[in-house]
């Protein structure tokens, strides 16, 4: 889940961002979070050796030591990029954006400043919010194991089915096109919809061509990787 915090200086952010991390760790929820500077500023300064390699032309650079590990990139990225690369590299169950307005995720406003275009609460208790960040992270486990073909055999859309089986109403069985096999595909990090029959096809096609390569284990967990914009080469016709 991703979820933004903002509001005008010393409106509360960083106290609900700090409780709410602290209250979705303790239930063994993994968080990531970032924080917005809506000023121009850098933790990285001239004459340091990271600022040096950027000047050379690195970009990001990294500065690593035994306590941490830091990533300095030297151009701005937008609040759902940044949200985008955590989830890829880290995984996290939530990632707090403290600071971003605008963006495709729902937010929560503190203090007095115009909600925002997915604004889901204004100035909530910290249980309230808890609770809902919770709920909503329940609801995106559940609809990553659904196929997403919103097929509405079931009655209802697959998110409507998520939030059923997460309040107890349904059960995940209750999905049709529910696949047993745990094929997945993702273009440029992003699922493709699959429903039983093409899950089960990309299985058994993919096994049965690896069953002839040596190293190829049964049972296992297969990652295949296909670089984008390479085209086969041009066929030969002899006469």
């Amino acid at each position: 889940m991703i979820l933004g915090i903002y509001g005008y200086q010393d409106s509360g952010k960083t106290v609900t961002v700090e409780k709410l991390v602290s209250a979705i760790v303790k239930r063994g929820y993994m968080v990531a979070s970032v924080k917005h500077a809506p000023h121009r500023r850098s933790i990285d300064s001239e004459g340091k050796d990271t600022w040096r390699h950027w000047k050379a032309g690195s970009d990001p650079v990294v500065f690593s030591s035994e306590t941490e590990t830091t990533v300095i990139r030297h151009s701005k990225m937008s609040a759902q990029e940044i949200a985008s690369m955590l989830m890829t590299e880290f995984h996290p169950d939530l990632v707090v954006l403290e600071g971003f307005k605008e963006g495709p995720f729902p937010k929560v406003a503190m203090g007095s400043v115009r909600p925002r275009e997915g604004t889901v609460m204004v100035n909530p208790k910290v249980d309230k919010l808890v609770e809902y960040v919770v709920k909503e992270i329940e609801v995106e486990k559940v609809l990553a194991r659904l196929p997403r073909l919103d097929c509405r055999k079931c009655g209802l859309s697959c998110e409507g089915l998520a939030r059923a089986v997460v309040e107890g109403g349904r059960k995940i069985t209750g999905c049709v096109e529910l696949s047993s096999f745990g094929a997945d595909i993702l273009v440029n990090g992003k699922a493709i919809p699959m429903g039983k029959f093409a899950s089960e096809i990309v299985d058994s096609t993919l096994r049965g061509m690896l069953r002839s390569l040596k190293g190829y284990e049964e049972g296992g967990t297969i990652d295949i990787r296909l670089e984008g914009g390479r085209k086969r080469p041009a066929k030969v016709h002899r006469k």
